[in-house]
């Protein structure tokens, strides 16, 4: 069984592939071209730039730092809780 406790803190740069929103969070599907899986990114509603994230759309690149833990959900075996999340450009819808 995977734990659920942080694994690091971390730092990770590349484009967004998808992004959609919950109540009071978003979930943020990030490549950096190195893979062909995408790494879940888990933006909370705390974020001071939240309402930039929620305008993020796919191409746009953005930095993101935060605990890397074992994922909840299926599909995927690690996602980022992102206490910080730069935009370094935008990309047009």
């Amino acid at each position: 069984m995977q734990s659920a406790v942080p694994i690091d803190a971390i730092h990770v740069q590349g484009w967004v592939r998808t992004r959609r929103d919950s109540k009071d969070f978003s979930f943020i599907e990030l490549n950096d071209g190195s893979s062909l899986r995408n790494l879940q990114i888990i933006a909370k509603n705390a974020l001071p730039n939240y309402a930039a994230v929620q305008r993020l759309a796919t191409g746009a690149s953005i930095c993101a730092s935060g605990a890397l833990i074992a994922s909840q959900g299926k599909g995927q075996k690690w996602e980022l809780i992102a206490d910080k999340i730069d935009i370094v450009g935008t990309a047009d819808d």
